[in-house]
């Protein structure tokens, strides 16, 4: 088999209404990861456009420590109240598990309430966009 088919990607089963909205929290989470790294590299005063290997949660232990040393305790108030909060968000939608629900569409969800809703709608992977921008701007500069 091909697996570069393109009728066997389109022949996946899936929810189509989904995919853009999964799409869009992929992307919002790239875009923060990027800042991120950008803010790590204001403080050790470095820049770079280098490729970043690090996870998001990584970046983000990176930036705390980073923070600490510099003294810049709002940095260290935004991981705790808006960027950790938006990546454990980000989690629950890439580590959901596919499932045919009780209307016998496909759909995502998490298989505990811990990582996200039961099942993931348009306007619950919205919000988790959302979050992810939310944190996007209002890192500290």
């Amino acid at each position: 088999m091909d697996l570069s088919s393109e009728s066997y990607v389109d022949s996946m089963p899936c929810d189509p209404d989904l995919l853009e909205e999964l799409g869009r929290v992929v992307w919002a989470a790239a875009r923060l990861h990027f800042g991120i790294r950008d803010a790590i590299n204001r403080i050790v005063g470095e820049s770079s456009d280098a490729p970043f290997g690090t996870t998001l949660g990584g970046a983000l232990s990176q930036l705390t420590g980073e923070a600490k040393t510099a003294g810049r305790l709002d940095i260290i108030e935004w991981v705790e109240t808006i960027g950790r909060p938006a990546k454990n968000k980000r989690d629950g939608v890439l580590h959901a598990v596919t499932f045919t629900a009780e209307d016998n569409q496909q759909a995502i969800g998490a298989p505990s309430s811990e990582k996200g809703p039961h099942r993931y709608g348009v306007a619950e992977l919205r919000e988790v966009s959302y979050q992810l921008i939310h944190a996007s701007r209002t890192l500290p500069r």
